[in-house]
């Protein structure tokens, strides 16, 4: 190619990148046909002459995110990076991230149902404003008076304006027929009914360790051993599950909550997931196929590709 024609080329390009002109006004300037302007276009990006960069989306990792999405075919995937070590700055990364994708997906009179949970309890804190949507609590309390379903059904309802769902009842009863008999009052049956039209679902991820999962605080030292010698490494929702995702059913008849053909029914299913205990539980939560998408940070992202 002579250098006339690598400078028209050059030109064209500077035309349509730079200057914004389209394909077609560019043709008529130069007599050519807008074909030839898609081929000089396409051929600029080949050669190098023009380098073409995309810059993450504040704190997205996008190349992370999406290498997520594709491994685990999921529906929204976010890997939130965090310029900082401390770890409550990036739990309150990843709240932020998931507050900001709840507004860009839900539309009015969606459900949301939430979860318990500390990382969760951060969510309403960074929600301003949100479509009118009901609000479902999918799992009983656990946690602090701040960081339990209930409240935060409370808080994102306030926002969104729609009619709250609690479930007043703890999120572990001490027997089977504890749970039957608090399973019959006319609240829980109301909420637990209205959990089947929830339409977008945010859960947490308990790692089965002291301090990393509310449904591992809730139990016995004794009890919490035996269900680890069970094989049980992660909860969602009080959801028991092994290191390979398979459900391992050791709380059933004592847990207060969606059930999980209830959980798997729900079009948008969102697990958020911070810090560096909880890697294995979010690889086994993802591999269950309970949840559909997740927001997480970055250091958890990646090592769940490996």
């Amino acid at each position: 190619m002579g250098p006339d024609e690598l400078f028209q080329r050059a030109v064209v390009a500077r035309r349509y990148y730079l200057e914004g002109r389209t394909r077609v006004q560019i043709a008529d300037e130069f007599g050519i046909s807008r074909f030839k302007v898609t081929r000089m276009l396409d051929e600029a990006v080949a050669s190098g002459m023009v380098e073409i960069t995309i810059h993450n989306p504040g704190s997205i990792d996008v190349e992370l995110s999406t290498a997520l999405q594709r491994h685990y075919d999921l529906e929204h995937a976010y890997a939130v990076v965090a310029d900082t070590d401390s770890p409550a700055d990036r739990v309150d990364a990843v709240a932020k991230a998931m507050a900001e994708l709840l507004v860009s997906i839900l539309r009015d009179n969606d459900v949301v149902g939430v979860d318990c949970g500390r990382t969760l309890a951060r969510v309403a804190g960074h929600l301003t404003t949100l479509p009118i949507c009901d609000v479902v609590q999918l799992t009983g309390m656990a946690g602090t008076i701040t960081t339990n379903g209930a409240d935060l059904v409370r808080r994102i309802s306030e926002i969104s304006g729609g009619k709250s769902w609690p479930l007043y009842a703890p999120l572990v009863v001490s027997d089977a027929r504890t749970a039957e008999s608090l399973s019959s009052t006319m609240q829980i049956q109301e909420t637990v009914a209205r959990q089947g039209k929830v339409t977008c679902a945010i859960v947490s991820v308990g790692a089965w360790t002291p301090g990393a999962s509310q449904v591992y605080e809730l139990l016995t030292p004794e009890e919490a051993a035996q269900l680890q010698s069970a094989g049980v490494a992660a909860e969602t929702c009080a959801l028991l599950l092994d290191s390979e995702g398979n459900r391992i059913p050791g709380l059933d008849e004592r847990r207060m909550g969606v059930d999980e053909q209830t959980l798997r029914a729900i079009p948008t299913r969102i697990a958020v997931a911070t810090g560096h205990d909880k890697i294995n539980a979010t690889r086994a939560i993802l591999r269950s196929g309970l949840v559909s998408s997740i927001v997480t940070d970055t250091e958890i992202a990646a090592a769940v590709l490996v």
